[in-house]
Order: C-alpha cells, then sequence, then structure tokens
C-alpha cells in the first residue's frame, strides 16, 4: 500500500482511451475472445495505413517514364558520341593528308630544290659574297 504525502500531489491528466467497461453478464471466456477480436481490428486499424492500388499503379507509372527516358537518354547520348568519334577520325585523316601536302609542296619550292633547278636550267652559281658592302653617306 502506498501513501503519498499531501504535500507532493501530482496534477494528473484524464483517461483519454475509450475503454468500454465489460458486461458482468457474459462469461470470462468469451469477453476475452470479444476483447482480443476488438484488439485485432483496433492494431489495424492504428497501424500501418493502407496504400491504394491506384496510387502503387500510380507511381509505378512515373518511375517507368523517369526509367524509359533515362535510358533514352543514355543510348542517345551513345549513339552521338560514336558520330562525334567517327567525325574526329574523319579530321585527323583529313589534317594528316594536309600535312603531307604541305611538306611535298614546302620541298619543292624549297632553297635545295631552286638551287638543284637553276644549276639544271644553266644558271651559275655565285656562291657567297666575298666583299663588304659598304654605303656612303
Amino acid at each position: 500500500m502506498m501513501v503519498q504525502s499531501p504535500l507532493k500531489r501530482r496534477e494528473v491528466q484524464p483517461n483519454l482511451r475509450k475503454v468500454s467497461k465489460p458486461d458482468i453478464s457474459t462469461s470470462s471466456a468469451s469477453a476475452k475472445k470479444q476483447s482480443n477480436a476488438k484488439r485485432a481490428t483496433d492494431s489495424s486499424k492504428t497501424g500501418i495505413p493502407k496504400i491504394k492500388p491506384g496510387v502503387v499503379i500510380l507511381w509505378s507509372l512515373i518511375i517507368g517514364a523517369f526509367g524509359f527516358a533515362y535510358l533514352t537518354h543514355v543510348f542517345a547520348t551513345q549513339s552521338l558520341l560514336e558520330e562525334v568519334q567517327a567525325l574526329e577520325n574523319e579530321y585527323n585523316k583529313a589534317r594528316q593528308t594536309h600535312d603531307e601536302l604541305k611538306l611535298q609542296y614546302d620541298r619543292m619550292v624549297g632553297p635545295a630544290e631552286i638551287y638543284d633547278k637553276a644549276q639544271a636550267a644553266g644558271f651559275i652559281n655565285g656562291g657567297p659574297a666575298e666583299y663588304i658592302i659598304e654605303v656612303e653617306e
């Protein structure tokens, strides 16, 4: 038995649960079955909220649409990358051809080739200048 001091009174809030009082006329076994049945239905009501099938279908469609858009984007990006790589290869081949032709042209108009053509045409090589040119002022 607990005895509380009147000096230590606590403010107690009323019980807000709606608990029905069992009938005295029913037997204790049937009362237990009814209370267990009530508890089972009450726990299903207060447990996890039910998700409607329409909401699940809607979310599935939304996720599917986003997945389809993502996969389409990935495949489009891959095909674009292949196209860029093909153009890059074509550009590299054209640049290599241009460099080869430029080198061939530079050899054709270069000093060594011009000296050889001039000698074949009958020109005489004067050689380096042996004297210094002086400018009078």
